[in-house]
């Protein structure tokens, strides 16, 4: 029978500690995985408003993951699929007391990423850049006359949000530029925001050819900002269109680079909502629109795809007893998460859409404002 040494055991036992902080080290430090989710606020009716999280394919995995007291006010995942940026009311009073957080998803933790309220701001509708690297959002101060009232707008980049040393700073310097719901293409050489006094959407270019391609301005008079391609270069966005004593909402195309634009549906015939949302391979768009002529009129705006090559229209989800909003295909661009209103109904509910068997599942209810989460693989 083999004897050990007192020695011999405590050598062993350094040993096999060792090896345990070892594994445990690798456990730590190893990416978290997690399959492709869905975020939203509920709940829609009552308060507080936090954000959810549920798998796209089991709407049963629901869990809260904010508590904030005073509710949520919208939010952004991050491109990775690990963080959320959001905006969080900090008191009963909204005036100056809306300031943006960072959730981990992964365990848990919260951090704030500016000091609005401390400033009298309001700082909300965050946007990740596709490298998580920089996020741009919008920002409200109090107006300069000390009225209580709030100055227009304007457009704030954070850098580094990941960072101890994140810097966030307004996009112009003057007083004069302001800027509301700011988007960035998914290659991330552009954003697009609302301007509110010019009446039009502004697309910055982080890396134009020229100085004087820089800026782009973009006659709209909706208020929405809209969706750039994947690319970047190209814009769809919303203007009023008149047609007798009739005001509709069409959706408008900008090619950026041949500085031209045109109607995307020009037949007259409905009003279409004031989003769109591109699908991944930078071709086919996901529009809402409400028939008005006597033939195909439809209670409700309904779902549909838009082929920018061909301009054909395809029906993805038309159900008359339902109105349609906040579209957004999967990364993979197989699946559109849609927020649904039953049209005499209480409040909206989050579904999902498969495009291929055209099936569609309820992700929550009495939630909207859906968002996709992207998967996380492990992989570094």
């Amino acid at each position: 029978m083999t004897r050990f040494s007192r020695l011999d055991l405590a050598v062993m036992g350094v040993g096999g500690l060792v090896v345990v902080l070892i594994i445990a080290a690798v456990l730590l430090v190893q990416p978290p995985t997690a399959p492709l989710r869905i975020a939203y606020l509920a709940p829609a009716l009552g308060s507080p408003q936090n954000i959810w999280v549920a798998e796209a394919a089991d709407p049963t995995t629901a869990r809260q993951v904010t508590f904030s007291s005073f509710g949520v006010f919208d939010f952004a995942p991050s491109p990775d699929g690990r963080y959320i940026a959001y905006a969080e009311r900090l008191g009963a009073d909204v005036q100056y007391r809306v300031d943006l957080m960072l959730l981990d998803l992964f365990d848990g933790g919260t951090q704030r990423l500016t000091t609005c309220a401390l400033e009298d701001a309001n700082c909300n509708t965050p946007t990740w850049r596709a490298d998580g690297r920089q996020i741009a959002y919008m920002r409200s101060n109090a107006s300069p006359s000390g009225d209580g009232s709030i100055a227009p707008s304007k457009v704030w980049l954070i850098d580094d949000p990941l960072s101890a040393n994140r810097q966030t700073y307004p996009l112009f310097n003057d007083n004069q530029t302001t800027g509301s719901s700011p988007v960035f293409s998914a290659d991330g050489r552009r954003l697009a925001f609302y301007e509110n006094v010019g009446g039009g959407v502004i697309v910055f270019d982080f890396n134009p050819p020229t100085e004087s391609d820089r800026l782009k301005f973009i006659p709209a008079d909706n208020g929405a900002t809209g969706a750039l391609s994947p690319d970047g270069e190209r814009l769809v966005t919303s203007v009023l269109v008149m047609g007798g004593d009739v005001v509709r909402s069409g959706l408008m195309m900008a090619d950026l680079v041949a500085g031209t634009t045109r109607s995307l549906l020009p037949d007259g015939e409905s009003s279409d909502g004031i989003g769109a949302a591109w699908h991944p391979d930078g071709r086919r768009l996901a529009i809402t629109r409400q028939y008005q002529d006597t033939t195909r009129y439809t209670n409700g705006h309904q779902v549909y795809e838009v082929d920018t090559q061909t301009d054909t229209l395809t029906p993805l989800l038309v159900d008359e007893a339902y109105t349609h909003g906040s579209l957004a295909y999967s990364p993979d661009g197989g699946l559109l998460v849609v927020q649904r209103y039953r049209l005499g109904g209480a409040s909206p509910s989050i579904w999902v859409l498969d495009i291929a068997s055209g099936q569609a599942r309820e992700i929550a209810q009495d939630a909207y404002l859906p968002a996709w989460v992207p998967a996380i693989t492990g992989q570094e």
